[in-house]
């Protein structure tokens, strides 16, 4: 899936077609919220056997209640796709405390998609890893010269700390204040870096809501400056805090080699 997709759980250097800027939004009445829900970032793969040509990372990001009961989330990743807009899904299921299940749903580029996913848990890390599907197999989207497909399964990820570093030596930096510019080190030549900016506050109050997301760039760099790398960005406010995370992808064979997340409160 190639555009940014908020859903119940979790669906360059392009080939296809570059960065659009996305708009739009997703409400939520958050009647499933419990007291002690935690953010968990992570990201998703689209599988490279099952979609060869253009496999996509992308960022995921769920708020899970302590121990069992029902959880929303989304999954944004809008860095190709063939219109503008954003294209918002949900993702909704049930915490055990074995792992979680569920279904995501959403539209990527008008044409619907969905299916179920699931996961175990792993409680000695707090971190939690599973499979999802989309119901309608594999789909070719093709709007003019513009084209993508999407996966027709993938895998998941997510990570209960405040920060993670994958490998241990990605590790995102910033200058800090309303307008950062965030480094890292260069994961080789053939990488380039998707840079996802969200309002932590807003996503503890409304996970699902697209609003969330103050914007994204794509680099083959090893920084980038917040807001005037980002296109359509939001303003940072001070006092306010803020989720960093970012894919290092190998344009090669579009499989992600690296991804870090920082919290940032200017």
């Amino acid at each position: 899936m190639n555009k940014t997709l908020s859903y119940t759980l979790g669906g360059a250097l392009a080939a296809t077609c570059m960065l659009s800027a996305c708009g739009g939004g997703s409400g939520s009445d958050d009647s499933d919220r419990q007291e002690g829900d935690k953010l968990y970032v992570g990201y998703y793969l689209e599988d490279p056997v099952n979609n060869p040509e253009d496999p996509t990372p992308g960022t995921m990001i769920l708020r899970l209640p302590p121990d069992t009961g029902a959880f929303e989330g989304q999954m944004p990743f809008s860095y190709v796709g063939c219109m503008g807009g954003a294209d918002v899904g949900t993702v909704k299921g049930t915490r055990s405390a074995a792992g979680l299940e569920g279904n995501w749903t959403g539209t990527v580029d008008n044409v619907a998609v969905g299916g179920n996913y699931t996961g175990t848990y792993d409680a000695a890390h707090d971190e939690f890893r599973g499979t999802y599907q989309n119901s309608g197999g594999k789909v070719h989207v093709q709007a003019g010269d513009c084209h993508h497909d999407i996966a027709a399964l993938g895998t998941w990820k997510l990570f209960g700390s405040g920060t993670t570093n994958t490998p241990s030596d990605f590790v995102v930096n910033s200058t800090g204040g309303v307008k950062p510019t965030w480094s890292w080190r260069s994961l080789g030549s053939t990488v380039f870096y998707l840079v996802r900016v969200f309002d932590q506050d807003c996503l503890n109050e409304s996970v699902t809501s697209v609003e969330c997301m103050m914007g994204e760039a794509e680099t083959a760099g090893t920084q980038v400056a917040y807001p005037s790398a980002f296109p359509d960005a939001k303003p940072l406010v001070a006092g306010t805090s803020y989720l960093i995370a970012v894919h290092a992808v190998n344009v090669v064979d579009r499989q992600q080699v690296g991804f870090s997340t920082r919290v940032d409160k200017p």
